[in-house]
């Protein structure tokens, strides 16, 4: 028996990347009733045989993209097409509850404006690095090669924003990209599936289908505020200890907002988030 790393999933057949080398394998019956196997698993498999033995614990697994043992997120956002950063929030949501490092990645700098640009560091530096680049030129995908160095990195947001042009840049491959739809002014998805591609010693990029959206349905309305790390500070000097920063009086966390310590766009959203969750809640009784 072996071990090696799914690095692809199509229709039942996995290519399992194991002593520097691909297999194409297929899994047991006995796997597939009990779990299906992930782009990202790390696998026991018989070689001779060619089958996929065992799934090894994972460290976390998402559900949209379908992809385990992520290390780190590279949450895209571009001006072009229109960001929804709704999404965003909700992918870097699921990131701190799974354990992974997100770094928002502010593609297309070349062709944004420096308002844009401002705007969205000014939402998320309180809450994770941003990176402002252009993966046609290669400006500034240096700093974010270094912060990647020797992880599995998770590629998510919405099309068109320049994923598979990155990951060919980093990881030398040449996947399809394309631009945005003339008719809908929104991106074409030109990922089909998930796949692992190697980008140096250790360094694995993911890259998935076109507009991730990570769940958020197993999180508590009154425990979003533990997913926002720009409000573990300033909650400290709410008046209830479980303050949501809605509703309640002398909310620390709705005084910073007021006088500009804490970003206003990206609060708004986490009201909307937070009638949301709460609204779902209400719906299961």
């Amino acid at each position: 028996m072996k071990t090696g790393k799914v690095v692809k999933s199509v229709g039942g057949v996995f290519h399992v990347f194991s002593e520097g080398k691909k297999l194409r394998l297929f899994s047991r019956k006995k796997i597939r009733l009990s779990d299906e196997v992930l782009v990202g698993d790390n696998v026991v498999f018989d070689e001779k045989q060619r089958t996929i033995e065992k799934v090894l614990p994972r460290t976390n697994r998402l559900s949209r993209p379908p992809v385990a043992n992520v290390d780190c997120a590279l949450v895209f956002v571009a001006q072009s097409p229109e960001p929804d950063l709704l999404l965003a929030d909700k992918i870097l949501l699921s990131c701190f509850k799974q354990g992974i490092q997100p770094l928002i990645v502010l593609n297309k700098r070349d062709i944004s404006d420096a308002d844009f640009c401002s705007r969205i560091t000014e939402n998320y530096a309180a809450a994770a690095t941003v990176f402002c680049i252009s993966a046609l030129t290669g400006d500034g995908v240096e700093a974010l090669k270094s912060s990647i160095s020797g992880k599995t990195v998770c590629f998510a947001g919405q099309s068109a924003v320049g994923k598979t042009t990155l990951l060919n840049l980093l990881a030398g491959e040449k996947m399809p990209t394309d631009g945005l739809s003339e008719k809908i002014s929104r991106g074409k998805n030109t990922t089909r599936h998930s796949e692992i591609f190697c980008a140096g010693q250790n360094s694995f990029l993911i890259d998935t289908p076109g507009f991730s959206l990570l769940d958020t349905e197993d999180i508590k309305a009154y425990e979003l505020t533990l997913y926002y790390p720009e409000f573990a500070e300033p909650s400290e000097k709410c008046r209830f200890n479980m303050c949501t920063h809605t509703a309640e009086p002398d909310c620390a966390v709705k005084s910073a907002v007021h006088k500009g310590l804490l970003n206003r766009e990206r609060y708004e959203r986490y009201r909307v988030i937070f009638d949301l969750l709460k609204k779902a809640e209400e719906n299961r009784f």
